[in-house]
């Protein structure tokens, strides 16, 4: 996993407030929900001018990043400010299209000049790979459901197919006549491919690669767009004020009379899902098509100022962007849904959450009903508010509307809320609360035969020792370094072990505790070093006959070992701690390496704890996997969303002190469940959303009320802007990729890749 830029934040504008919101009961009508274009219009959200000719634009509406190309570059814009962020070299480019996978975060930009497609990863904003498209390729697209890359190849006739992975380019498809623009229904798997000269647009079978039918469509089309909740293509010709609409289903075409805004042709289109509402411009206009009663508006008069034919829409915020010659310029929809309301509900314990609305008309109320599906039983929804008690374990899915009367504007998201149960796992004190996890991880005191002991008032021994117990299937148990407590003792008398590993020397475990020890077992060992580092050793060296995967952190400190303790236990490999400020792999280490076998070391840690000599210097041994975040609760989140594809369980232990995590590592690391870590006062909002991609159903605190607050077991976030996206009616294909890839479903219609999330970054304490 690539290491991650810092966090971006969306920003709550001072110029843009919430609107009031008033309740309204509406009947259940399903989905595709109808949005009415209505009669207002749209707020200016941002226009930024770019230096060279631009090319096209795209947006990922999970992390509010628009791609913006133009000639050597594609330049990465924060949606919410409209800031240039970065620019991405593209040596030698001239033209280059732009597509977006936002569920694997990553920008394909087609430049036909030098026949390459490159894949851009948002997580860096580097080109990770290139392939070179034959003939004059002119358009590009993606399929997200199959992870596929579709580039047209003009004179060619065909369409390529790329794997968005691999970069295998697969068998060209043919289309006919010169390929030029290309449009992907995901829910359908269907192709439109306009061909330039036979003016006709090619319906492709994509799981078949064979041809459905040619349509005609007016000469000198510019435009596609495609809306997969109808299974539809809208095509715009710069010959007509009209769009073209092929049904791809039935093979049929319909045209749809736009304002001509004293000019002839329809030279750019979009389509935003949530709305179900095409957007294109004619001439001086800008319009809006209803696509579930084909009704049309004009909504701005800067439809000239659009330089390029393609339209983007953040589905999130339905901010509409679009290129103006040298500038992108970013419009508010009339009305808006602000973030997710998906996510996690702790069953049995009082919830609240606010939802937020948008209006260009903020004069006037804003209507909010459920239309379709179901709050968990015991939530309503009260004004502009989810409250209420969860009582019912489950995941339930239901469409929110929100409506401007007044101007009969609309818009329509799908959420899932999951409501999981919580139970605390708690003791005394840090050595009662290792008792209690021990009694959690093994209810059956036959499935234990080895017991591992450490230092509960020190925590570099047991950061190792939690990997070790979890891979000899015990537990790591606390013991204060003089004396072993009643309830320790007792728990391993319940235990009856066969072996006890005590981790740690004298000075750090005592000869009085090992000889109490040696009442509870006839087999007591210890195994240490002359320090921490070579105790990490020790015991790697002890419960691991081979490791091709090593997980390495720093023994200065323990934030980043919590949750990289229990990775290492899920993953069956050992933890070892290094001195983070060498600048390259002491012998000891590199000889344990070798003789493990290892070929991967993931590093945990960014430069602020693991210098960057030293984590290269792994590389002598294998692959490095660098894993680092912002701060230590990111890093944690990091961890976990490079190393667990789904859980059923997660536990959340406090980042702020180390014993009850010391204990939980080693269950987590058995029951192979994340471990991520809080303040104590509140769960990051990230932890939140990667527990509920996780397909998590049961939340464990570990630590008592003192150092888990009870907002850390009412799931109570510590801000922040969800990335759990909506699930509108063209993302219905989610479950189908899922099923298609075998991956998870994460309950909101969204496939769960190999690594959880759809991206690493995170948004920041409010919605705009």
């Amino acid at each position: 996993m690539k290491a991650a830029p810092p966090s971006r934040r969306r920003t709550l504008l001072a110029t843009v407030a919430i609107a009031a919101l008033s309740a309204g009961a509406v009947a259940a009508t399903g989905l595709p929900a109808s949005a009415n274009p209505g009669t207002s219009g749209y707020e200016e959200a941002f226009n930024t001018p770019v230096i060279g000719g631009l090319g096209d634009v795209a947006v990922d509406s999970y992390t509010a990043q628009v791609f913006a190309s133009r000639g050597g570059a594609v330049d990465v814009l924060d949606e919410a400010s409209g800031a240039i962020l970065t620019s991405i070299p593209l040596p030698g480019s001239v033209m280059v299209s732009l597509d977006v996978d936002p569920s694997r975060a990553l920008v394909w930009a087609l430049d036909s000049s030098s026949r390459t497609l490159s894949r851009i990863d948002e997580r860096t904003n580097t080109v990770t790979g290139s392939v070179v498209i034959p003939g004059d390729p002119r358009d590009v697209a993606v399929d997200a459901a199959t992870g596929k890359v579709f580039a047209t190849t003009g004179t060619l006739g065909t369409v390529v197919p790329v794997d968005e992975t691999t970069l295998a380019v697969g068998t060209a498809i043919p289309a006919g006549g010169i390929a030029g623009r290309i449009g992907v229904d995901p829910a359908a798997g269907t192709l439109y491919v306009v061909n330039g000269v036979g003016n006709s647009v090619t319906v492709i079978d994509e799981g078949s690669s064979a041809i459905s039918g040619v349509v005609a469509i007016p000469s000198n089309t510019v435009a596609i767009t495609v809306d997969a909740a109808h299974h539809k293509a809208y095509l715009g010709s710069a010959d007509a004020s009209a769009v073209t609409v092929v049904d791809g289903s039935a093979l049929t075409t319909t045209s749809i009379a736009v304002p001509p805004g004293g000019g002839l042709g329809v030279t750019a289109l979009g389509i935003d899902p949530s709305t179900q509402t095409v957007i294109g411009t004619s001439g001086s206009e800008i319009f809006r098509v209803d696509t579930e009663t084909g009704g049309v508006r004009s909504w701005s008069d800067q439809g000239a100022s659009v330089s390029i034919p393609d339209i983007a829409v953040d589905v999130f915020t339905n901010t509409v962007i679009y290129g103006a010659s040298n500038a992108v310029v970013g419009h508010w929809e009339p009305v808006s849904f602000l973030g997710s309301v998906s996510g996690i509900v702790p069953a049995g314990t009082p919830y609240t959450q606010q939802v937020n609305v948008w209006s260009w008309a903020l004069a006037f109320p804003i209507g909010l009903s459920v239309t379709s599906g179901a709050l968990p039983p015991g939530l309503s929804l009260n004004g502009g508010v989810i409250t209420g008690t969860a009582t019912t374990p489950g995941n339930y899915t239901f469409s929110l509307k929100a409506t401007v009367p007044s101007f009969g504007d609309s818009v329509t998201q799908t959420y899932t809320l999951r409501v999981v149960d919580v139970t605390r796992t708690s003791g005394g004190d840090r050595f009662g609360t290792s008792v209690e996890v021990s009694k959690a991880a093994y209810p059956d005191p036959a499935s234990v035969g080895t017991v591992y002991v450490a230092n509960g008032l020190s925590f570099p021994d047991a950061l190792s020792g939690g990997p070790a117990a979890a891979q000899d299937s015990g537990p790591l148990l606390l013991t204060a370094p003089g004396y072993l407590p009643d309830t320790v003792k007792a728990e391993i008398t319940r235990l009856h072990p066969a072996h006890i590993v005590v981790v740690g020397g004298p000075n750090v475990v005592s000869a009085d505790v090992l000889t109490a020890l040696g009442k509870l077992s006839p087999d007591v060992k210890r195994v240490y070093g002359g320090d921490r580092f070579d105790t990490s050793r020790a015991v790697a060296a002890h419960s691991f006959t081979s490791a091709p995967v090593v997980y390495v952190s720093t023994g200065l400190n323990f934030p980043d070992s919590l949750s990289a303790g229990a990775a290492a236990g899920a993953k069956h490999a050992p933890l070892l701690l290094v001195n983070g400020g060498a600048s390259s792999v002491d012998a000891a280490t590199a000889s344990l390496l070798r003789s493990l076998g290892t070929t991967t070391i993931v590093v945990i840690g960014g430069p602020a704890v693991m210098s960057p000599a030293l984590a290269a210097d792994f590389g002598r041994f294998g692959t490095v996997v660098p894993v680092a975040g912002g701060d230590r609760f990111e890093t944690s989140q990091r961890i976990i969303e490079s190393s667990f594809a789904n859980s059923s369980r997660v536990i959340l232990a406090n980042g702020l002190n180390f014993p009850d995590a010391l204990s939980a590592s080693a269950w987590a690391g058995k029951s192979a469940s994340p471990l991520f870590i809080t303040p104590g006062g509140c769960v990051p909002q990230r932890t939140l959303d990667d527990t509920y991609f996780l397909g998590a159903t049961h939340v464990t605190v570990a630590g008592g009320a003192a150092v888990q607050g009870e907002d850390v077991a009412a799931l109570t976030s510590c801000g922040g802007w969800s990335i759990i996206a909506p699930d509108y009616p063209a993302l219905a294909l989610g479950k189908a990729a899922s099923q298609k890839s075998g991956g998870e479903s994460s309950g909101d219609g969204h496939a769960i890749g190999s690594s959880l999330p759809v991206n690493p970054l995170t948004h920041g304490t409010a919605g705009r």
